[in-house]
């Protein structure tokens, strides 16, 4: 049998070790924080049910909902409201994509706009359909390095569209607003959610806690160095008391953020430096805030345009996601942080962060305030990376360069969308391209 080392516990370095596993190889996880599912994260509170991480899937999430259905979770899916709010003039205005009669009369855009908008999906509906959402380097030739998505919107859509729908899509799939985002963008956001919100009940972390469950993973064990050699690879790490140790192996698959894989294995910088030089890291601040009424907008995510708030990525009324986040009768909202202004509030208090949040929440739903219980606030220094112009096609070179034939592969989200489902996908990518190399 193979033995193979998997650097991160995360759910992509996860899922590559459930399937080496599942194939007959002996796998070693090492992890250098105290739990598994790395951004995945899930908070019990009290009678509330967090996620504090990423937070929505669609039926579109293949990779992912088979992994669900291999560890015997097909049970725990659940479909979220299928309500989408957008937030114009300062209220909620709720979308209900199965009420098509209703849609044209929708006031959430004017009657030009969804003419132009109408036309607009009608000249790019093959691009879309030809874009993976969670492969966009695979479409790199559509990555405008000199083109924001925001220019690109206003072409396609014209003003309102571009502000009102693409740029919030951007926020929601990127981490800030259509400025600072890739063309390519654009079209995987909306070919990626199309598809109708799913969610698990029991928590998103239940999935990486049961995964983590069935394989041997070491906590607390920091990776220092891999080494290539003629008969494998070897592994340097330190444990939690100091001691260090090395662990040899047939292969090993590096699952952890950039600056982290690129230190441990310099041959991923040597690759394409570039890459490297100009990657920009997505941080976000997740607050959520339980309250003891209910409120009345249906919607699960609600859109906040930059031009409506650009403090505000984007929210997430988690009662409507699945009925065992809050209890009855009580609402559980998630407000983030745009990237651009994070920075700006990680020195903040988690008081002065549930003020911040408190305010936006009950300005747009005032049949909250005063009813507030519960609040916890998690900060994400480092929640991923930016896709702006030119991205994607940095990271099809990156991928290009790197050796197809040695005992070493890249997971993560270097080359996806940062998704749970594109963390599953190259998990899942890794381990059978490791398979086939000791094979």
């Amino acid at each position: 049998m193979a033995s193979v080392v998997v650097v991160g516990a995360g759910l992509s370095g996860l899922t590559a070790a459930y399937r080496l596993t599942q194939a007959g190889a002996t796998v070693v996880v090492l992890e250098a924080g105290a739990r598994p599912g790395g951004r995945v994260e899930t908070q019990t509170c009290g009678r509330y049910l967090v996620d504090t991480g990423p937070d929505a899937l669609t039926a579109g999430y293949s990779s992912y909902l088979r992994l669900i259905s291999d560890i015997g979770f097909q049970d725990r899916l659940h479909d979220t409201s299928a309500v989408i709010g957008l937030v114009r003039d300062g209220r909620v205005i709720d979308i209900d994509p199965g009420r098509l009669l209703r849609l044209p009369f929708t006031p959430a855009l004017s009657t030009v706009a969804k003419l132009r908008m109408a036309v607009g999906f009608v000249k790019l509906r093959k691009a879309i359909a030809g874009v993976d959402s969670y492969d966009m380097g695979s479409s790199a030739d559509l990555d405008d390095p000199s083109m924001t998505a925001a220019e690109f919107a206003r072409r396609q859509f014209g003003r309102e569209v571009a502000d009102y729908l693409i740029d919030p899509l951007m926020r929601l799939t990127t981490g800030s607003g259509a400025d600072n985002a890739s063309t390519l963008s654009v079209l995987g956001a909306l070919g990626a959610w199309s598809g109708a919100l799913r969610t698990v009940r029991g928590g998103l972390g239940s999935v990486t806690d049961a995964l983590a469950g069935r394989l041997d993973v070491r906590y607390g064990a920091t990776v220092t160095r891999v080494d290539e050699s003629a008969t494998g690879v070897s592994v340097s790490y330190v444990d939690g008391d100091g001691g260090e140790h090395d662990l040899t192996a047939d292969g090993v698959v590096i699952s952890a953020m950039y600056d982290r894989a690129s230190d441990i294995w310099p041959a991923l910088s040597h690759a394409s430096p570039a890459f490297g030089d100009k990657l920009r890291n997505v941080k976000l601040i997740s607050v959520s805030l339980g309250y003891t009424a209910p409120t009345t907008t249906a919607a699960y995510p609600i859109l906040v345009p930059t031009v409506e708030n650009r403090e505000a990525l984007l929210i997430f009324m988690q009662h409507n996601k699945s009925p065992d986040r809050a209890p009855v009768g009580h609402s559980l909202v998630t407000v983030y942080t745009d990237t651009t202004v994070t920075d700006s509030f990680l020195g903040r208090s988690d008081a002065q962060l549930e003020a911040w949040a408190a305010g936006i929440i009950e300005r747009l739903c005032p049949e909250l305030a005063g009813h507030r219980d519960m609040a916890v606030v998690t900060r994400w220094p480092v929640a991923g990376y930016l896709a702006e112009p030119g991205f994607w096609q940095r990271s099809k070179i990156l991928l290009g360069a790197l050796p197809t034939d040695g005992p070493v592969r890249v997971a993560g989200d270097l080359f996806g969308a940062g998704s749970m489902e594109s963390a599953t996908r190259w998990g899942d990518n890794a381990a059978a391209a490791l398979l086939r190399q000791l094979a």
